[in-house]
């Protein structure tokens, strides 16, 4: 159990690292209405932090 909850911690910490990195702050500004928008069950602030994040990977190609 604890184990696998350091392997989640390091993911996240991983992966918003990694859209800092890459995306900027509109990436983590994205990433936390994502997140946001997940914990509290709201569909369309789940939508629309995807959808940030979704133009913004498409920018970069």
């Amino acid at each position: 159990m604890l184990v696998s909850t350091i392997v989640i911690a390091a993911l996240g910490i991983t992966v918003e690292r990694a859209v800092e990195i890459q995306f900027g702050l509109p990436g983590l500004i994205g990433l936390l209405i994502l997140r946001i928008g997940m914990r509290k069950r709201n569909t369309s602030c789940t939508c629309v932090g995807a959808t940030v994040l979704v133009m913004l990977a498409l920018s970069v190609i």
